[in-house]
Formats: C-alpha cells, sequence, structure tokens
C-alpha cells in the first residue's frame, strides 16, 4: 500500500464520479439514526484529543434545538475549547495527514470530482439551508463538529476524500491517524449535527424527510423540504427559503401582481412571478403587451396602474439561457426604442446588457 499518491491509475479516476454519489447519499440519508455507531465512535474522538468522555449523551430532534440548548450551555460553561480540541484531533489531524501524502495533480482532480460533487450537492443545496435558518437565531454555530451535512465540506479531512485515499487508491496512513479518520468518518455517517462540550455531547437526529428538485435544489410544492423528527423544518421552493404562509400562497398562486412586487426578498419575488405566470399577472394588474416579436423569447410589458406604481413603468420578461429561470425586471422606455419609434423587448435586453442591438442579435451562445 503507498504511502503517498503522485497520479491516479485510470480505474481510480474512474472511480471518482462514483464516489462521490455514493457520498452524497451518504449526505442525505433520512430516516432511522444510526445511534449505536454514534455511540461507538464518539468516544474515541474524544479520546483522540486527551479529553475524558462525558457522561451525558444528549439526543434532540432538530439542529435548531440542538443549537439553542448548546449555545446556551455552552456560553455558561464555556467550554467552546472543547469543539477545538475534538475537531482538530479528528478531522485537523487526519486532513494534515492527507494533504501532506497527496501531489498536486491528484489534489486538483480529487477536489473536483469527489470533494466539489459532495460538498454541492450536500453541504451547499440542503446543509447551508439548515445552517442559514439556526445562523438567523445567532447561535453559536462554531461549535458544531461533523454529521452527515460535512461528509463532503473541509477539503482534506472530510469523510469522503480521506475514504477515497485510503479505500480506493490504497493510501496507507499511520495507525493512529487511520484511527482518527474512522473515528470521525463513522459518526459523521451516522447522525445529523453534533455539539461536543465538557460535561455532556448534544447530537441530532437524521431529517426524516428532504425534498430536491431536479436539479438537486431543497424544494417542495407539498410542504416543508426537509423536516426533522420533532416536526421542525424549512420550507424551499427550488432553493430559495421562505416561511410557510408565503410558501402556500405561491404554490397556491393566490398572490396578485402588487402582492409581489411588495416583497422584499428579490428571490421570493422571482420564484412567486415563476409559478404566478407573469403574462396572466400583467393583464390581472391592467398590463398590455408591447412587444413579443423577439426570436429570443423576450417580451415587453407595459403597465399603467397609478393604484402600485405611480407612473408608467414598462417591464421586460424574459428565460435565462444558462439556468432556464424566467426573470422579469423594469427598464427604461428609451431603452426599448427604436429609431422607426416602435419598441423593442430585445432592444431593451441588449441595452441592459450594454450591447448594441446587432451585437445581442448575433449572439449565439449567451450565459
Amino acid at each position: 500500500m503507498p504511502k503517498r499518491i503522485e497520479k491516479l491509475t485510470p480505474e481510480q479516476e474512474a472511480q471518482m464520479a462514483p464516489w462521490a454519489k455514493k457520498w452524497i447519499e451518504i449526505g442525505l440519508r433520512t430516516g432511522e439514526t444510526d445511534w449505536d455507531t454514534f455511540d461507538k465512535y464518539m468516544p474515541i474522538c474524544f479520546k483522540e484529543a486527551g479529553l475524558e468522555y462525558p457522561k451525558r449523551v444528549i439526543r434532540v430532534s432538530s439542529p435548531l434545538v440542538g443549537a439553542l440548548a448548546s449555545s446556551i450551555a455552552g456560553r455558561i460553561l464555556n467550554d467552546g475549547a472543547v469543539h477545538g480540541a475534538v475537531r482538530g484531533a479528528v478531522h485537523g489531524a487526519v486532513g494534515d495527514a492527507v494533504h501532506g501524502a497527496v501531489g498536486d495533480a491528484v489534489h486538483g482532480a480529487v477536489r473536483g470530482a469527489v470533494h466539489g460533487a459532495v460538498r454541492g450537492a450536500v453541504h451547499g443545496a440542503v446543509g447551508d439551508a439548515v445552517h442559514g435558518a439556526v445562523y438567523g437565531a445567532k447561535l453559536n454555530w462554531h461549535y458544531w463538529l461533523g454529521g452527515q451535512f460535512w461528509v463532503g465540506w473541509y477539503w482534506y479531512g472530510s469523510p469522503a476524500v480521506v475514504s477515497f485515499f485510503t479505500e480506493v487508491c490504497g493510501l496507507e496512513l499511520d495507525k493512529d491517524i487511520q484511527e482518527r479518520a474512522e473515528a470521525y468518518q463513522k459518526v459523521c455517517e451516522s447522525v445529523n449535527h453534533i455539539w461536543p462540550n465538557k460535561d455532556f455531547v448534544m447530537v441530532c437526529a437524521r431529517p426524516s424527510y428532504i425534498g430536491r428538485d431536479a436539479r438537486g435544489r431543497l424544494h417542495s410544492e407539498e410542504g416543508m423540504a426537509i423536516r426533522y423528527p420533532d416536526g421542525w423544518g424549512l420550507y424551499v421552493l427550488n432553493g430559495v427559503r421562505m416561511e410557510q404562509e408565503l410558501h402556500e400562497k405561491i404554490v397556491g398562486k393566490k398572490l396578485s401582481f402588487a402582492e409581489i412586487m411588495a416583497l422584499k426578498n428579490i428571490e421570493h419575488r422571482m420564484i412567486a412571478l415563476k409559478y404566478m405566470n407573469f403574462g396572466e399577472l400583467m393583464r390581472g394588474a391592467g398590463g398590455k403587451l408591447v412587444d413579443k416579436s423577439s426570436a429570443k423569447g423576450n417580451e415587453l410589458w407595459l403597465l399603467d396602474n397609478k393604484d402600485i406604481f405611480p407612473r408608467s413603468e414598462y417591464f421586460l420578461h424574459y428565460e435565462c439561457p444558462s439556468t432556464g429561470r424566467e426573470y422579469s425586471k423594469c427598464v427604461e422606455r428609451e431603452w426599448a426604442l427604436l429609431p422607426d419609434g416602435n419598441l423593442s423587448a430585445d432592444k431593451a435586453q441588449s441595452q441592459s446588457h450594454h450591447f448594441t442591438l446587432d451585437e445581442y442579435l448575433k449572439l449565439e451562445i449567451e450565459a
């Protein structure tokens, strides 16, 4: 077994995509939590940090409850150093060892194909939304240690990457480092979030449900896109988080154009416009389609409704060529004005991107 890897074999390269898929599935697991595995390997993480394992292990059913309780206790006990010591002993030490045993070329290949794929699908698409909701409560999120959303988060020390080098590439690590890697991998696989403290360890159950759209973003039209056993969760449409009331109004198509325009969050407006059908909204508000002659699918609308806007406004409605998402934005009338006095949606679009109309019409690839 090699103690250093400078180059991947074709067989190892072929395993990168399947390995990433395997770890994405692990990171997005729902259902029963593997408490037994956690109870077996979490004490090893403390031992490797030179710390006595607490007698109290507190299981919680959502990250909000865990973060709130752990944050309060952590501030009272002032034991944030425990988190740092455990993290350094398992994730940090393993990461340093792997870093020193892998060449730059291998580093780049695996970072993109394995680490990047797992991190984006698990932490970026799902974990970030959960963390963002809890961060909003101004809790000590930095006391968290691992869990399923971290299987591909940090580079060298992440279980997805370490296991690729050891199990696929056969990298031989020192016995002590391998034990640390195994312990951290097992606890990350088994539970959702972990908060290590001096007097207790708090650990969160897996989600009971995770819903995603075709692009892997959190999404559900039926209810919460991610839900935990105690009922806490998030309402999300195409990766955009919102409150339950707004979610129900958007999915139920119960928003008027004026109500959508009053939404402060531009992402909420974008999702609402997508669900509500922009043309129907405009007609309902008294809008008029001024130009739809575009071969690129652009539309120019005029809305003259003083109950919504103090003056007449022109709206450009279009589809993003790289994402397929529909957008609408206000444009100045002069942007759409042609030399012959007619109005053009394409002219408005070209002006908004600082092209001449001819330059814009000649574009073959848009992003």
